[in-house]
C-alpha cells in the first residue's frame, strides 16, 4: 500500500500531467506494488487470553489492543488472527474458492498482493479472463496467515464534474486518504463512471464494476439438482434481473438487497455457466457478468420394474407445470425445511436417471422417496400454503405447496389427504398419510421439491438454510 508520504514526492518530481488518471475507469490496486511488509500474525487458540499473547511476543496488551481496533481484552474468539506489533511475518501459500463476485483485484487485496502474482502463481494468461466462481486456485498469501484479510469500504461511483477533492468532502475524508485507498495520485483526474472505494468500517468492499455493491453465491460446490442463491446490492436505486445459464432470475428484496434462487436441473451438463446481473430504476444499471462453475453431481440408475405412460405422464407434467411456475412475492418459510416424515428412511434419491421396465432413459428422479406405511403421517416441511389438492393417474393422491417466491413442495402416492386448496400451513403440521396410490411399488412418499419450476434435491434444503 502506498504511504502519503511517496504521493507528495511524486508530486514534486513528475509535472501535473503526468498524474492524470488515464488507466481503465475501474482502478484496481497497483500490480507492481510487492515490497509492503508481511504482518506477524498469531490465530488465537483455545484458552488464550490477550495477557498471555502479549507476554509470548513480548509486547503490551495495549499495543495489541491499538493495532487491532479492538475495544477491549474481552474481545477475543477461538480462530481470530491478530496483528503482532513488530517482527515480520513470512508469505503462506494456500488454496483459495472464489465466490461470487470475486475478481483477481478482489482476492489481491485480501491477501496483500498483487493480480500480476496471482496470475504468475497460477500460470494464467490474462487478467480479463479470471477463473470462474467456484474454481480454486492457489495464493501466496501476505496477510502472515493463510486467511484473507479484511477490506471494508463502500463504492463511489464518479459523477461528471467531480475531482478527488469533492468526493473527499462529500464522505467526509481526507483527498490524501481517499487517494491512498485507491492507489491514485493524489489530486489524480477522475473519469465519469469511474468506480473508487470509500474507505470505512463496513461493510466489507468487493472490487466490482460501475455500482455494484455485493454479488454473493452460495452454497459450494455448485452441481446439477443443486439449489443456488444469488445475492446482490447495488447503489443505485432499482431493481436487479439476470439470468444464470439460459435460466432467468427472478430477485425479491432481502437484507439491504436482493436474493434469487435458481434450480439446476439433474441433467444440465456440468461446466461452466455464465452469470449475467443488471437492473434499472430511475436509469439502467451497469451489467455485470462472470462464470460460475458447475461440477458434475453423482447420480446413478435406477430400474423401476413398471411400465411408464410418456404421454399420461406429459400431461400431468404440463397440468402441475402451471402451478410451479405461479409466483408469490411473501417468502412463507424461514431457515431450514424439516423432513416430511419420521424417521427419515431414504428409498430412492433425487436424480438417478430412471428406466422403466428397460426402457430408454428419458427422465430423472424428480424427488426423494421416503419410506413408510399406509397412514404414515406426511408433515410440511415449512410454512405455506396450499395450492393443489386432488387424485392424479401416476402420482396418486397429491398435495402441493406453495412457500412462496417460487417454491413449492409436492406430496405424492398418498393414501389421504387432510388439508384443502387455500389452507395455510405450518411446519410440522400432518397434511396427509402415506400411502401407495398411481404407479408405485409400495408404500412411500415421493417428495418434490421445486424452484421455479426447476425440481431439486430436497435433503439440500434440510441442511442449508435458503435463501
Amino acid at each position: 500500500m502506498k504511504r502519503i508520504g511517496l504521493f507528495l514526492l511524486l508530486i514534486l518530481l513528475l509535472p501535473l500531467s503526468v498524474l492524470a488518471q488515464t488507466a481503465d475507469p475501474t482502478p484496481t490496486p497497483n500490480p507492481d506494488e510487492t515490497s509492503d511488509p508481511i504482518p506477524r500474525v498469531h490465530t488465537v487458540a483455545e484458552g488464550e487470553n490477550l495477557t498471555y499473547i502479549a507476554s509470548l511476543y513480548e509486547v503490551t496488551v495495549d499495543e495489541l489492543l491499538a493495532l487491532n481496533g479492538l475495544p477491549n481484552a474481552d474481545n477475543l474468539f477461538v480462530g481470530q488472527t491478530l496483528t503482532i506489533p513488530g517482527g515480520e511475518g513470512e508469505a503462506v501459500a494456500t488454496v483459495y474458492r472464489l465466490g461470487g463476485g470475486d475478481t483477481l483485484a478482489q482476492i489481491a487485496a485480501v491477501f496483500n498482493t498483487t493480480p500480476n502474482a496471482i496470475l504468475q502463481t497460477n500460470r494464467m494468461i490474462s487478467p480479463s479472463q479470471p477463473p470462474a466462481i467456484g474454481q480454486t486456485i492457489t495464493v501466496v498469501s501476505r496477510t502472515g496467515s493463510a486467511l484473507p484479510q479484511s477490506v471494508t469500504g463502500t463504492p463511489h461511483v464518479v459523477a461528471p464534474g467531480e475531482t478527488l477533492v469533492t468526493i473527499a468532502a462529500q464522505h467526509n475524508i481526507s483527498p490524501a486518504a481517499l487517494a491512498v485507498a485507491n492507489d491514485l495520485p493524489y489530486l489524480a483526474h477522475l473519469l465519469a463512471g469511474q468506480r473508487l472505494r470509500i474507505p470505512s468500517d463496513a461493510p466489507p468492499y468487493q472490487y466490482l464494476s460501475g455500482a455494484w455493491q455485493q454479488v454473493a453465491i452460495r452454497p459450494f460446490p455448485i452441481i446439477p439438482g443443486n439449489t443456488v442463491s444469488i445475492y446482490v446490492e447495488n447503489v443505485l436505486e432499482g431493481r436487479p434481473s439476470g439470468q444464470f445459464g439460459n435460466q432467468p432470475l427472478q430477485f425479491f428484496p432481502q437484507e439491504n438487497g436482493f436474493v434469487a434462487l435458481v434450480g439446476i436441473d439433474a441433467f444440465a451438463e456440468p461446466g461452466f455457466f455464465e452469470l449475467r446481473l443488471e437492473g434499472s430504476g430511475s436509469r439502467p444499471w451497469r451489467p455485470f457478468t462472470q462464470q460460475v462453475l458447475v461440477n458434475p453431481g453423482s447420480y446413478a440408475l435406477q430400474q423401476i420394474p413398471l411400465d411408464d405412460n410418456p404421454e399420461l405422464r406429459q400431461q400431468e407434467d404440463e397440468m402441475l407445470a402451471t402451478i410451479y411456475l405461479t409466483r408469490s412475492e411473501t417468502r412463507q418459510w424461514e431457515g431450514l425445511f424439516t423432513a416430511p416424515v419420521t424417521p427419515t428412511i431414504v428409498t430412492a434419491p433425487y436424480g438417478d436417471a430412471r428406466s422403466y421396465n428397460g426402457a430408454p432413459i428419458t427422465i430423472y428422479h424428480s424427488g426423494v422417496d421416503f419410506a413408510g406405511t399406509i397412514g404414515t403421517p406426511i408433515l410440511a416441511p415449512a410454512s405455506g400454503t396450499v395450492v393443489f389438492v386432488d387424485l392424479l393417474e401416476l402420482r396418486g393422491n397429491t398435495v402441493i405447496l406453495d412457500h412462496g417466491q417460487g417454491v413449492f413442495s409436492a406430496y405424492f402416492h398418498l393414501s389421504e389427504t387432510f388439508v384443502a386448496a387455500g389452507d395455510v400451513v405450518v411446519a410440522g403440521q400432518t397434511i396427509a398419510a402415506g400411502g401407495s396410490t398411481g404407479l408405485s411399488t409400495g408404500p412411500h412418499l415421493h417428495w418434490d421439491l421445486r424452484v421455479h419450476g426447476v425440481p431439486v434435491n430436497g435433503l439440500q434444503w434440510l441442511e442449508t438454510p435458503f435463501p
